[in-house]
């Protein structure tokens, strides 16, 4: 057995034990996850996106958790899992092909940087997916194959149903595979849109037959541009999150190499140097979301929000790949030459998956998983729409674990926190108190305290004037002040 082969079961079995840190019995609960696992399992319970729950997320996470489901507690992560390791795999060959003097090298710093706890927060985000999907599609560039502008149509419109705005790291190699191929202009277009529609078609079909088309475009799109990415910051506040996410979450060093050979590159020796600047362009791209809107909290201060960084995973691989395949130049051809960056790539990273591997949290110790409200509801044995969380998005595990519907498609509400314009006229408000009504929906998770964070004051008083007039607080032993309603009797 070669060097190759000994490299290859080297990166796979190390992508295996980093993925083995987020399994279920170590993937701790965040409220975002948790709404898509409910997500999934509304679609397996006969639920369409956005027209039975809203999100702005686009459709693919939720079916991609409903795939999950159907597998069972260890389904989405055997998903995750299978698409981290092909991507290694295509990767590493990709590596190989072109004769990088340490073909694991990238696929291990791809691997360490996705699997990072300081910026993943656990596995099956978006942005998580759209990094493996960005591999793919980078692996296929390349290729000489007759079909390669259908398959990159298709990963396209992939990256783009899942998370939109990280299509944009995809331009830049797109317009160079472009420019830079022989065959006729008409025939790559026509591939790439073939690609494009081949995926399209179905999901909009999808959700034409549903009825739920409008209210694809207005949670998925439409909202994301006139109330998501509304609020601003300031360039230097942009800056000063970049930096901070970049240290934080031990990425600045990978970040800064990458960037440093790329621009050296330029006006060193290279063969592609237009996929070196390409490939740039797309690093800086992937970063874009943080300059999309400054999403205040409900004190006005910016969030930083250190998954929005994920993609780098992929985007500073992709760097170093443009910079060590095609150079030319003694300075980082060789070895000898590029030894030095193992080590400056892989070694803090590695000692921060260590450190998290040794200390390894298990999801069972989570407090939202221990409070005393879970085994009183789930003594209750509840049916569809008789719980509704409020205001308290890690609560939404309460759903999944109970496997009950909401009785409303606001699932989550944390935009009453953030936009003061936000359901100025509390229409939307009234909206789910009437559903909750017409469910007559038994209990209701909420922490009277948090609505105090409410944006707009007569929105919390219009909220807590209904509960108060058909709700009660149900005495729960452990809680010296419950969170959990009850409707009253005679509402």
């Amino acid at each position: 057995m070669n060097r190759q082969y000994y490299s290859l079961f080297f990166v796979m079995g190390a992508c295996l034990l980093l993925s083995l840190m987020y399994c279920p019995p170590f993937d701790l609960l965040l409220d975002d996850k948790e709404i898509f696992k409910y997500t999934g399992m509304a679609i397996l319970r006969g639920n369409v996106p956005y027209r039975d729950f809203f999100d702005h997320k686009p459709p693919m996470i939720f079916f991609i958790n409903a795939a999950g489901l159907i597998f069972g507690p260890w389904g989405l992560w055997m998903i995750n899992t299978l698409l981290a390791l092909l991507s290694t795999l295509l990767f590493f060959n990709l590596c190989r092909q072109y004769r990088l003097a340490f073909p694991w090298l990238l696929p291990l710093l791809f691997n360490l940087m996705l699997r990072d706890n300081l910026i993943s927060l656990g596995i099956n985000m978006t942005r998580e997916y759209t990094a493996f999907f960005t591999i793919f599609f980078f692996c296929v560039l390349p290729g000489k194959y007759r079909y390669r502008y259908f398959l990159l149509g298709f990963l396209a419109t992939l990256v783009f149903f899942t998370q939109q705005d990280q299509v944009l790291p995809l331009l830049p190699f797109l317009l160079y595979g472009v420019i830079n191929d022989r065959s006729l202009l008409w025939t790559r277009i026509g591939q790439l849109f073939a690609g494009a529609l081949i995926f399209t078609v179905p999901l909009l079909l999808y959700f034409a037959v549903n009825h739920s088309l409008g209210y694809f475009w207005e949670d998925a799109f439409h909202f994301n541009f006139s109330v998501y990415t509304t609020q601003k910051k300031s360039w230097w506040d942009h800056f000063r999150t970049v930096k901070s996410m970049l240290d934080a979450g031990n990425y600045e060093l990978p970040f800064l190499v990458a960037l440093v050979l790329g621009l050296a590159s330029l006006f060193l020796q290279n063969k592609k140097k237009g996929l070196v600047l390409a490939s740039l362009a797309a690093l800086f791209l992937t970063m874009s979301p943080e300059f999309m809107g400054g999403r205040l909290t409900s004190h006005g201060v910016p969030s930083n929000f250190s998954y929005y960084f994920l993609p780098l995973s992929a985007s500073v691989c992709l760097v170093l790949f443009t910079v060590f395949a095609f150079t030319e130049d003694k300075v980082l051809a060789g070895r000898k030459a590029q030894l030095p960056y193992v080590f400056l790539l892989c070694c803090s990273l590695g000692y921060t998956a260590l450190q998290h591997g040794s200390h390894l949290e298990r999801r069972n110790d989570d407090p939202v998983m221990n409070t005393p409200e879970l085994p009183w509801l789930r003594a209750q044995k509840l049916k569809d729409y008789q719980l509704y969380v409020f205001y308290n998005d890690q609560y939404t595990y309460f759903y999944t674990e109970l496997k009950v519907l909401a009785p409303t498609r606001w699932i989550y509400q944390h935009f009453w926190g953030i936009y003061e314009q936000w359901d100025a006229d509390h229409k939307l408000l009234e909206s789910i108190g009437q559903d909750l009504l017409r469910h007559r929906t038994t209990y209701v998770i909420m922490d009277a305290a948090t609505i105090e964070n409410f944006s707009n004051p007569a929105n919390r008083d219009w909220w807590l004037s209904f509960m108060k007039k058909f709700y009660q607080q149900v005495p729960i032993s452990g809680r010296t002040e419950s969170i959990l309603w009850q409707l009253k009797d005679n509402p």
